[in-house]
C-alpha cells in the first residue's frame, strides 16, 4: 500500500496547486507512481467550464480526465458555503474511502485541500467539520505551504501552532515564491525554521510563466541538488 499525504497551506491563492505538481513530478522523476487528488473544489476557471485546479491538473499535468476531484462546486467560496448554495451533501467517509483506494493503486498519493486548516468543509447544526478533522479522521501527515514575503512568519506560526493544538503530523514546510535574493525572504525562511524546528524540505522559486515543461526544469534543478533530493526525500519518509 502507498502513502498518502496532505498538502495544505498558510492561506488561499499562495499555490497550493503548483507545489503539489512540482511533488508528483519530482517523485515521478524519482520513480514514484504519484496521483493527485483534491476532493474539493470551488469556482471555476477564466479560462475555461472547467473548476481552476481540475483544468490546470487535467491540461498542464495531463492528469486522466475527471480522476483529480471527488466533490465540485461552481460558487468560488468556501466548501460549506458552497455545499449549501449547491445542495451538495460532502461526506468525509467517500474521501477516505478513495484515499484508500488510491492508496491501494499508487505509491504516493497527495491529497490538496481546499485553502487552510480552518477552512470549514461542513455546517452541522451545532458547529463545523473543518479540514482539520478530514486530515485527523484520514490520518494524513500533513506538508504546509508558505510564501516567503511579508506576513510569512505570522502566518505559518499560527498555522503550526493550530495544526500541533489539533495533533496534526506535520512533515515539513515548502516555501513558493522565494526569491533568494531577497533579505526578507531569507531572513523569513531563517527565522521560522528556528522558531519552529521544522524541516524545509523545499524553496520554490516564482514560474513567471507556469507549465508543465518549466515546472520539469525546476524540478531537475531540484534533483541535482542531492543535498535537497535526500532532504525531500527524508522528509516524506520515502526510499527509492
Amino acid at each position: 500500500m502507498g502513502k498518502a499525504i496532505f498538502i495544505t497551506g498558510t492561506g488561499t491563492e499562495i499555490g497550493k496547486t503548483i507545489v503539489t505538481s512540482f511533488l508528483s513530478l519530482a517523485l515521478q522523476e524519482l520513480g514514484m507512481k504519484t496521483k493527485i487528488f483534491k476532493p474539493i473544489q470551488t469556482g471555476l476557471a477564466e479560462e475555461s467550464s472547467s473548476f481552476a485546479d481540475q483544468y490546470w491538473y487535467e491540461t498542464v499535468l495531463e492528469e486522466e480526465t475527471g480522476s483529480t476531484g471527488l466533490y465540485y462546486m461552481e460558487p468560488a467560496v468556501s466548501p460549506h458555503l458552497a455545499s449549501q448554495l449547491t445542495h451538495t451533501t460532502i461526506e468525509p467517509k467517500l474521501i477516505k474511502n478513495k484515499i484508500l483506494e488510491f492508496k491501494n493503486q499508487y505509491d504516493v498519493v497527495l491529497v490538496e485541500g481546499a485553502g487552510g486548516l480552518a477552512v470549514p468543509l461542513i455546517e452541522n447544526d451545532h458547529d463545523f467539520y473543518m479540514t482539520k478533522d478530514l486530515i485527523q479522521e484520514c490520518e494524513l501527515p500533513t506538508i504546509i505551504v508558505s510564501v516567503a514575503g511579508l506576513g510569512a512568519i505570522h502566518h505559518t506560526v499560527t498555522t503550526v501552532s493550530y495544526a500541533e493544538k489539533h495533533n496534526i503530523d506535520i512533515i515539513g514546510l515548502i516555501f513558493n515564491h522565494f526569491d533568494q535574493n531577497n533579505m526578507i525572504h531569507v531572513d523569513n525562511v531563517r527565522t521560522i525554521q528556528k522558531m519552529l524546528n521544522l524541516p524545509i524540505l523545499a524553496k520554490l522559486s516564482t514560474l513567471e510563466q507556469p507549465s508543465k515543461d518549466h515546472l520539469m526544469q525546476l524540478v531537475k534543478k531540484f534533483l541535482n541538488n542531492q543535498e535537497l533530493n535526500n532532504m525531500l526525500l527524508g522528509g516524506l519518509s520515502i526510499e527509492v
